[in-house]
C-alpha cells in the first residue's frame, strides 16, 4: 500500500478521467418500465406474448375516456366532437388504428343477407333518431363497456400504436395524444388517458422526477448528517465525493452497456449514495481519532504514517465488509426479474468502486499538503459525547443480559405472527400515489368501462379451418360467459365466437322483422334527407345507401334474395364439395325453417304474459336476474330480432344439418360474407387456425389476474376438444409471471447472501461458528423486516423485494467491523467488559455514523412519486436501525456469554 500511495497524484488522475468518461455517458441512458423487461427472453410468458403480437399485431395502447358534461355521449355536439377527436388522433404519425363510436363496424341483418356498415352512419339530429341508434347500438352487447358506460354519459376512444416502437416514440407520441385531447378540454367534455403505454411513459417521467428532486435533498441530507459527526467540512467533502464518482461509475456504465433504467434501477444512486459513504466514514474516522490523540506537530512524514497505519489497519475489515456487500447486491444477479437482476450487478459494481475509491483515493487526497496543512491533535475532541451515548447503552444492556434476551426472543415471535400477512401483489399501477393523473384516469375507466387490465389466451387447432369448428368457438363462447359470470373484475370478453354468434343471428332475422327493419331504415333516411342531415362521412344519403346496397350480401337460404325456391341448391353451405348428394335429394330437402319473431299485430293476455316471463326465467342459469338479463331472455323467448340465434350454430337440429362438418362450413361461409376485419382475432380470413381471446380486467391486481388465469386453464383442460391448445398471455399475464418471480428471486438471493456471507465470516475467522455469529444480527434484522411488512400491510413487489438483499448487503458491514475490532481488542485483554467498552469506543462510532446517515439518506425516498420506492425508504431505514443496534448489542452479549475460541485466538 505505500509502494501505491507514493503515486497518489497518478492515481487521482486516473480516477478523475475514468470518471469523466462514465460522465460523458449519462445522457445516452434509456428508461424503460415496459412490463416486459421485467421478464427475461426466454420467459414462456413473455414468449407467448410475441408470438401472440406476431400473429395478431400490437394490441397494447392508448386509451382516452371522454364524459360529458351535458346528455349522453349519443347526443349530436357530442357526437361530432368525438368524431373530431379521433379523426384527429388517427392522423398523427405512429398511430396504427382509432376505434370509436363514430367509426366502428356494424353488423346489421335485412331479409337479403349480411350487411357491414358503420355503426354511426349519420349524425342523429333529433330525439327520435338518437332512440334509434341508441338502440342499434344495444342490439349487440359487443359494444357495452368499451364504447359506452352504463350512464351514457362516457365512451372510449380506443388507440392503437405501431409496432416496435421505442420507449421514445412511445413518449413522443403519448404527448400528441396528450396534447390533443387536452385541446377539447373547456368544450364540454372531461378526459382521461390510461392503458399499458400511459403507464409506462408517465413511470419515467415520475421517475425523472424522483432523480431531478430527491437526489440533491438526499445529497443535503447525508452532508449535514455527516458534517454533524466530523464538525469538519474536509471528511465531508471527501466522503460525498468518494460516493458521487461510484455512483457516476455505476450508471454510467449502465448507459454505455445499453441497460435500461427502470423503476428498481433508480435506486441505485440513493442506493451507492448513502452505502458507499460506509467506507469512506469507518477510514476517516479512524483517521480523525489517530489526529486527535497525536501529541506531537503534524508533519508531511506524520499524516503520511497515519493515513498508512488506517488504511493497513482498516484494509482486512473494509475489504470483507465490501465483498459481503457486494455479495448481497451480487445474489440478485440470480433473480430472473431483469431490473432486480440489473440493479444487483450494478450495485455491486458501484460498491467495488466505492471500496476503491474510499481506498485509494481518500488517502491520496488526504497526502495533499492542501488537506492535511494546519491540523491540530484536538481537532476531534468535540466527539466524545457519541462515546458516552454509546456508553451508556452499553453499561445498560451489559447489567441487563436476561432482559434483554427476553426482549429479542419476544420481537422476534412477534415479528413472525406477520409472515403469514404478506401478500405479493406488483400491479404497476398501484405504484402511482392515488392523486396521480394516470391512477385517477385509470380507476375512471376501470369503474365505467371493462377496465384496462388486459389478459390474452391464444386458441390453437393443427390444421387450417380448424377454428370455423363449432365445438371449440361453442365451447370458447362458454368460457367467456363462465368468466363474466364468474369474476365482477371482469368486464368484458371477446373473440372471434362473438361476431359469429353476431352474423347468426342476422342471418336469421324472421322475414317480418326483416322488412319491418328495411321499412324503418328507409324511413329514417328519407327523414334525414328532408332534414338536410348530412352524413357523417360526408356523403349524401344517396351514396350512403348506394354502397350500402353494394355491401348487401344475400341470405344464405336464397340465390338472390328475392325467391324462395331452393333450385340453386343453396344446401351446400352445409355440404361439403365432394358431397354426394343426389338433386332429387337436394329438392326435397327443404331450407330450415326459422324460428318466428313476436307478432307485432296479436295482443297476449295476462295469463299469457306470465306464462312468457316463466318460459324466459326457466331459460336461465341463476335466478337474481337483472332488467337487462331478464329483457335479453325475453327477446330469444319471442325471438326478437332473431335473439334465439345469437349463438354459436352448434344444434344438428335447429340448423338442419346432417354432420358437424355442414355446421363448420356454414360458419366458413359467414366468414367470407363478412367483409369487415377481424384480424386481431383470427389469423386468416376464412380459414383460421389460431384464435384470439382478449379479456378486460378491471382490477389490477396480479391474485386477481391468478385466479381468472386458473380458471381459464382448467376450463380448456376439461372442455376444450382434444386438438386444440391453449396459451394464457398479455400484460396482465406477463405482471403476474414478474408477480409469481417475485418469491422465489426473494429466497434465492436471501439463501446465496446467507451462505456467502458465512462462508467468507467462517474463512476471516478461521471458524465455522464465526460464520453462525456472522449472520445473527442479519437475520434478526431480516425477520423484524418481514414482520414489519405483514402487520403494516406493505406488499412484497419489486420494490419490497429488495429490500432483504440491501440489508444484507448493508448490515453485514456493521457485524464485520464488529467482529474484527472486538477480535483485536480480546486478543489484548481478558476484561470482556473493556473489550466490549473499546470496541464500541472506536467501531461502534463509524458504526453508528454509517447507519444513520444511510437511514437518513433513504428516509428521503418518503417523498417518492412510486409506493414501492416510499416503503422501500422505511424499511431500509428500520433494518439500518435494528441491523446496528444487533451488532452493538445482540453480538457482544453472544460472544461475552459464550467466549467462543475464534474471537480469542490469533488469526
Amino acid at each position: 500500500m505505500k509502494k501505491i500511495l507514493k503515486h497518489n497524484k497518478l492515481i487521482i488522475g486516473l480516477i478523475l478521467i475514468i470518471t469523466l468518461f462514465f460522465l460523458f455517458q449519462l445522457p445516452d441512458v434509456e428508461i424503460n418500465n415496459d412490463i416486459e423487461v421485467f421478464l427475461p427472453d426466454d420467459n414462456p410468458a413473455k414468449m407467448s406474448n410475441d408470438n401472440l403480437r406476431e400473429i395478431f399485431g400490437e394490441s397494447e395502447g392508448l386509451v382516452t375516456a371522454v364524459q360529458v358534461d351535458q346528455g349522453t355521449v349519443f347526443e349530436a355536439e357530442n357526437l361530432k366532437l368525438i368524431a373530431n377527436l379521433s379523426s384527429e388522433i388517427e392522423e398523427l404519425q405512429q398511430v396504427e388504428e382509432v376505434r370509436s363510436l363514430t367509426n366502428v363496424d356494424y353488423i346489421a341483418g335485412s331479409s337479403e343477407g349480411m350487411v357491414v356498415e358503420s355503426l354511426i352512419e349519420e349524425i342523429p339530429e333529433n330525439r327520435e333518431q338518437r332512440i334509434r341508434l341508441k338502440e342499434k347500438i344495444l342490439s349487440w352487447d359487443f359494444y357495452q363497456n368499451n364504447l359506452y358506460s352504463d350512464d351514457f354519459k362516457s365512451t372510449q376512444i380506443l388507440i392503437t400504436l405501431e409496432e416496435g416502437l421505442s420507449a421514445d416514440q412511445e413518449k413522443e407520441i403519448f404527448y400528441q395524444v396528450k396534447d390533443v385531447v387536452n385541446s377539447y378540454q373547456g368544450q364540454g367534455i372531461k378526459t382521461f388517458i390510461s392503458g399499458s403505454k400511459a403507464i409506462n411513459v408517465l413511470m419515467g417521467d415520475h421517475m425523472l422526477q424522483d432523480i431531478r428532486y430527491l437526489i440533491p435533498i438526499i445529497f443535503l441530507v447525508l452532508i449535514l448528517a455527516l458534517y454533524f459527526f466530523f464538525q469538519k467540512a474536509l471528511p465531508v467533502f471527501l466522503v460525498m465525493l468518494t460516493v458521487s464518482i461510484s455512483s457516476i461509475w455505476a450508471v454510467g456504465l449502465m448507459a454505455y452497456l445499453g441497460i435500461n433504467l427502470t423503476l428498481v434501477s433508480t435506486v441505485i444512486p440513493v442506493l451507492l449514495l448513502a452505502v458507499g459513504s460506509a467506507y469512506g466514514i469507518h477510514i476517516l474516522s479512524h483517521y480523525y481519532d489517530a489526529l486527535a490523540e497525536l501529541e506531537q506537530e503534524l508533519t508531511a512524514a506524520k499524516n503520511e504514517e497515519l493515513i498508512l497505519a488506517t488504511v493497513n489497519q482498516l484494509g482486512k475489515p473494509v475489504f470483507l465488509a465490501a465483498l459481503t456487500t457486494v455479495v448481497g447486491f451480487g445474489s440478485l444477479a440470480s433473480s430472473q426479474i431483469v431490473p432486480i437482476k440489473s440493479f444487483g450487478i450494478f450495485t455491486a459494481i458501484g460498491i467495488i468502486a466505492a471500496f476503491l475509491i474510499a481506498l485509494f483515493l481518500i488517502p491520496s487526497l488526504l497526502k495533499l499538503p492542501i488537506f492535511f496543512k494546519d491540523k491540530k491533535n484536538s481537532d476531534f475532541d468535540k466527539l466524545e459525547h457519541f462515546e458516552s451515548l454509546i456508553f451508556t447503552v452499553h453499561d445498560f444492556y451489559s447489567q441487563k443480559r436476561i432482559s434483554i434476551i427476553l426482549t429479542v426472543l419476544l420481537i422476534i415471535i412477534i415479528s413472525a405472527l406477520g409472515f403469514n400477512k404478506i401478500v405479493v401483489d406488483t400491479p404497476l399501477i398501484e405504484m402511482f400515489k392515488e392523486e396521480s393523473e394516470i391512477r385517477q384516469a385509470d380507476d375512471f375507466i376501470n369503474q365505467n368501462f371493462a377496465g384496462t387490465n388486459i389478459m390474452k389466451v391464444l386458441i390453437e387447432g393443427k390444421e387450417r379451418g380448424s377454428l370455423n369448428n363449432p365445438e371449440i368457438l361453442n365451447e370458447m363462447d362458454k368460457l367467456q360467459q363462465s368468466l363474466e359470470s364468474n369474476f365482477e373484475s371482469v368486464g368484458k370478453t371477446s373473440s372471434i365466437s362473438d361476431y359469429i354468434k353476431r352474423m347468426n343471428q342476422v342471418m336469421h332475422y324472421p322475414e317480418a322483422e326483416s322488412e319491418e327493419i328495411e321499412a324503418e331504415t328507409k324511413t329514417n333516411q328519407n327523414s334525414s334527407s328532408e332534414e338536410n342531415t348530412s352524413s357523417f362521412y360526408q356523403e349524401s344519403s344517396t351514396e350512403s345507401q348506394t354502397e350500402s346496397e353494394s355491401e348487401t350480401t344475400s341470405s344464405f337460404y336464397q340465390e338472390d334474395g328475392r325467391e324462395e325456391d331452393n333450385s340453386d341448391g343453396s344446401s351446400s353451405f352445409y355440404q361439403g364439395e365432394d358431397s354426394e348428394v343426389s338433386e332429387e335429394a337436394q329438392e326435397e330437402k327443404s331450407q330450415p325453417e326459422i324460428i318466428a319473431g313476436p307478432d307485432s299485430e296479436k295482443n297476449i293476455s295476462e295469463l299469457e304474459f306470465i306464462q312468457l316471463l316463466n318460459r324466459a326465467v326457466a331459460g336461465a342459469e341463476k335466478l337474481d336476474l337483472t332488467a337487462d338479463q331478464l329483457l335479453q331472455l325475453l327477446k330469444e323467448e319471442m325471438n326478437y330480432n332473431a335473439a334465439a340465434y345469437y349463438e354459436i350454430p352448434n344444434n344438428l337440429e335447429k340448423y338442419d344439418a346432417e354432420t358437424k362438418e355442414n355446421l363448420k362450413n356454414l360458419i366458413s361461409q359467414y366468414l367470407l360474407l363478412f367483409s369487415g376485419s377481424v384480424d386481431d382475432l383470427i389469423n386468416d380470413q376464412l380459414e383460421p387456425d389460431k384464435a384470439q381471446m382478449l379479456i378486460q380486467i378491471k382490477d389490477p391486481s396480479n391474485i386477481t389476474a391468478a385466479r381468472i388465469k386458473n380458471k381459464i386453464d382448467n376450463y380448456s383442460s376439461s372442455n376444450f376438444p382434444a386438438d386444440y391448445q391453449t396459451t394464457v398471455s398479455g400484460y396482465a399475464t406477463m405482471a403476474l409471471e414478474a408477480n409469481n418471480l417475485i418469491v422465489g428471486s426473494q429466497i434465492r438471493s436471501i439463501v446465496i447472501s446467507f451462505i456467502v456471507v458465512f462462508i467468507i465470516v467462517a474463512i476471516s475467522f478461521k471458524s465455522i461458528i464465526a460464520g453462525f455469529y456472522g449472520i445473527i444480527p442479519l437475520a434478526f434484522s431480516l425477520i423484524i423486516n418481514f414482520g414489519l411488512m405483514g402487520h403494516l400491510g406493505i406488499k412484497l413487489d419489486v420494490g419490497t423485494a429488495m429490500v432483504a438483499s440491501i440489508a444484507i448487503g448493508i448490515g453485514v458491514d456493521y457485524t464485520i467491523h464488529f467482529l474484527h475490532s472486538y477480535h483485536q481488542n480480546r486478543r489484548e485483554n481478558d476484561d470482556l467488559y473493556q473489550v466490549t467498552r473499546k470496541t464500541l469506543s472506536s467501531t461502534g462510532k463509524a458504526i453508528i455514523f454509517n447507519a444513520i446517515s444511510v437511514a437518513a439518506g433513504f428516509l428521503v425516498l418518503l417523498f417518492s412519486n412510486f409506493y414501492p420506492l416510499v416503503y422501500l425508504g422505511l424499511l431500509i431505514a428500520v433494518t439500518m436501525f435494528t441491523s446496528s443496534l444487533a451488532a452493538m448489542t445482540i453480538l457482544p452479549l453472544l460472544l461475552n456469554i459464550f467466549k467462543p475460541e475464534f474471537i480469542k485466538k490469533a488469526n
